[in-house]
């Protein structure tokens, strides 16, 4: 009983994390589109999707070991920082149009929080 409750919950939390990869991929893929990126694809958009989460992931854990408060006005213009450079770099794009897809990705995941919020209620936050 026990073991399927553990396997069921690992599979909530990978299809939980597949769907927001997917999700964060198509608001990023809208914003490339958005700033006339060139070959902007939803495929691109899913790698920067992965690799903002892996980015930024690391960089927590390296303020965490270091003592670094990574949630304070510094963490958050870093993270944004490797979001932005995540998505020049994936892209083949300069600094600004870069900004602008991130804008819109930032934006849309709002946007998306705001639509669970009213369709599930505020309840599942917490």
């Amino acid at each position: 009983m026990i073991e399927e409750i553990i396997g069921l919950s690992i599979v909530l939390f990978i299809i939980g994390v597949i769907i927001s990869f997917l999700t964060l991929a198509l608001f990023i893929w809208f914003g490339a589109k958005v700033a006339s990126i060139k070959n902007a694809s939803y495929g691109k958009a899913f790698s920067a999707a992965i690799a903002i989460t892996i980015f930024i992931t690391i960089i927590n854990i390296v303020f965490m070991t270091l003592n670094i408060v990574s949630n304070g006005i510094i963490g958050v213009l870093i993270t944004i920082l490797i979001a932005i450079w995540v998505i020049k770099s994936i892209f083949s794009t300069n600094w600004g149009k870069a900004f602008i897809a991130w804008i819109f990705s930032i934006v849309g995941a709002i946007l998306a929080w705001i639509f669970l919020i009213f369709v599930l209620g505020a309840s599942f936050l917490f």
